[in-house]
C-alpha cells in the first residue's frame, strides 16, 4: 500500500506514491533531456499528453498526477503544465515536482504554448514537438489545429519533431522507477492470486473481475477499472475478444485469459495470464507448447547488449514454425505508459486476411506525406540499431492464433538486470490448470 516504507511521501506533499520520487530523480531526468536538447539545438519542448498510452512523457518530466495535459519544457527556466481548468493549479502544486509551474488554458494548447515560448525569448528559436509523430500512433498525438496555430503564432520559429528523444531517454529506468514498477507488479500478482482462488465453474465473469480488482485497489492500485481486459473465457467465444467482463457464467473446460493493467505511482505492470478450468483442452495443448517455448526463448534472449531486432525472429520461431500467426507485439516497454517503446513487430505468419469480416489492407501510408517525412525522416523501424539495456522494463505477451478461431496468450513482466531478465510475475509464464 502507500504506507509501504519504500514510498514515504516527502514533507508537504500529497499522500500519494509518486510524491516519494526524489528531487535527485527530477534533476537526473531534466539533465538528460536538456543535454539532448542542446545536442539537437532545441530551445524549448512542447510535450503533448494524450490518452492512456500518451501522457507518460509529461508525467516523466513534471511528476504530476495522471490527468491528460501538455507541458512546456525549456532549455533554461521553469517547466509549465498546460491544463484546461485553472482551478487544477492547486492540485498540481501539491503533486508536481518543485520547480514546475501551471497555467490554465481552457483547451487552447497552441495559445498557451506560443505565449510561453515568446515570454521565454524563444520566438525565433527551435521548438521541438513531442507528439508530432510516433508513440502509440504513427501520426502522433498533437491535433491539426494545435500545430497549425502554433506555426501561425510563432512565424519565426523552427519546428522539429522531438518525440523520439523523450522515448529514448525514458527507455532505461532508474532505481526509483524500477521500485515503483516492482510495486505495480506486486498488485498484478495480488490480482492473479485472486483469480486462482475464485475462478470456478458457476462464477460469473463480472464477479471474478470485481473480486480481483477490489483486492488490487485495497493494496494500492491507482488505476480505474477500464484497464483490466478479459481476453477470452470460453472456447465457444472464438478469437479474438479483448472485451470487458460480462455476466457470462464460467464453465468447466474454459480457458480464461486476462491482460492485467495495474499501476502504482503512475508506473504500470502489464502481464498476461492464462487459467484453465480443469485440464487444458487438447486442441489448445500444441498452442500452449508454442507460446511457452517462445516465452522461454524471449527470457533467454533478452539481455544487455543483445540487438533488439535480432530477438523477435528467434523468439517467434516456435509460434510460426507450427503454422500459427499473431497480430500483437510480443514484447513492449512498460513504464509511465502501459505500452511504450521499444516494441517488436505487430504481426507475423499467415494471417487470414480473406476472412469476410476482415477489412482489406490500407492502400496509402502516412509515409507518403512529404511534410511527415520532413519531420520524421525515412526511418520506419523504431528499434533500428537499438540494443537491450540494463534497466529496461518489458512486458512479454506471446500469442499463437489459428484460423481466427483459437488463440493462446500469456507472458510475464520483466526487468532487465546485468545477467538478463528478472521476472516480476512468475505465474504469468505458463497456463495454470485448476
Amino acid at each position: 500500500m502507500v504506507s509501504d516504507p519504500r514510498f514515504f511521501p516527502r514533507p508537504g506533499r500529497a499522500n500519494d506514491a509518486h510524491s516519494s520520487l526524489s528531487l535527485a530523480e527530477r534533476d537526473r531526468r531534466w539533465g538528460l533531456v536538456r543535454a539532448e536538447m542542446a545536442r539537437r539545438g532545441i530551445d524549448c519542448l512542447v510535450v503533448i499528453g494524450s490518452g492512456v498510452n500518451g501522457v507518460g512523457n509529461c508525467r516523466w518530466l513534471d511528476n504530476a498526477d495522471a490527468a491528460e495535459r501538455s507541458l512546456m519544457f525549456p532549455a533554461k527556466g521553469e517547466p509549465m503544465i498546460l491544463y484546461g481548468l485553472p482551478g487544477f493549479g492547486k492540485w498540481y502544486a501539491r503533486c508536481a515536482w518543485e520547480g514546475v509551474g501551471f497555467r490554465g488554458i481552457y483547451g487552447q494548447i497552441s495559445s498557451g504554448a506560443a505565449e510561453y515560448v515568446i515570454d521565454h525569448g524563444y520566438a525565433k528559436g527551435t521548438v521541438g514537438i513531442v507528439g508530432l509523430s510516433g508513440g502509440w500512433s504513427l501520426e502522433g498525438s498533437i491535433s491539426y489545429f494545435t500545430f497549425e496555430n502554433l506555426k501561425r503564432l510563432l512565424p519565426d520559429a523552427t519546428f522539429v519533431n522531438a518525440t523520439d528523444m523523450l522515448y529514448e531517454v525514458r527507455t532505461v529506468k532508474s532505481a526509483e522507477e524500477i521500485a515503483l514498477i516492482e510495486k505495480a507488479a506486486e498488485l498484478s500478482n495480488i490480482e492473479f492470486d485472486n483469480y486462482l482462488k475464485n475462478a470456478r465453474p458457476g462464477v460469473r465473469e463480472l464477479q471474478l473481475y470485481a473480486d480481483a480488482y477490489h483486492a488490487a485497489m485495497c493494496a494500492g492500485n491507482d488505476i480505474g477499472g477500464d484497464y483490466t481486459t478479459l481476453l477470452c473465457s470460453g472456447k465457444d467465444e472464438g478469437y479474438h475478444c479483448m472485451r470487458r467482463p460480462t455476466d457470462r457464467m464460467l464453465k468447466r473446460g474454459d480457458l480464461v485469459m486476462i491482460a492485467h493493467y495495474t499501476r502504482f505511482g503512475g508506473y504500470w505492470s502489464h502481464p498476461h495470464t492464462a487459467i484453465s478450468l480443469g485440464p487444458l483442452d487438447e486442441e489448445y495443448r500444441p498452442m500452449r507448447d508454442a507460446v511457452y517455448e517462445a516465452t522461454q526463448r524471449a527470457l533467454e534472449l533478452i539481455k544487455p547488449g543483445a540487438a533488439w531486432d535480432d530477438i523477435m525472429p528467434e523468439m517467434d520461431k516456435p509460434v510460426l514454425e507450427r503454422g500459427y500467426y499473431f497480430e500483437i507485439c510480443h514484447i513492449h516497454g512498460v513504464g509511465l505508459d502501459g505500452n511504450e517503446p521499444p516494441r517488436t513487430a505487430m504481426r507475423a505468419g499467415k494471417v487470414p486476411n480473406q476472412a469476410p469480416y476482415r477489412t482489406p489492407p490500407l492502400k496509402s501510408s502516412i509515409f507518403d506525406n512529404p511534410e511527415y517525412r520532413k519531420h520524421t525522416g525515412d526511418r520506419r523501424n523504431s528499434t533500428e540499431g537499438m540494443t537491450v539495456k540494463e534497466g529496461m522494463a518489458l512486458a512479454i505477451e506471446v500469442t499463437a492464433c489459428k484460423d481466427d478461431r483459437l488463440y493462446m496468450e500469456f507472458g510475464p513482466q520483466v526487468v532487465v538486470d546485468k545477467a538478463g531478465t528478472r521476472v516480476l510475475t512468475p505465474d504469468a509464464c505458463d497456463v495454470i490448470e485448476i
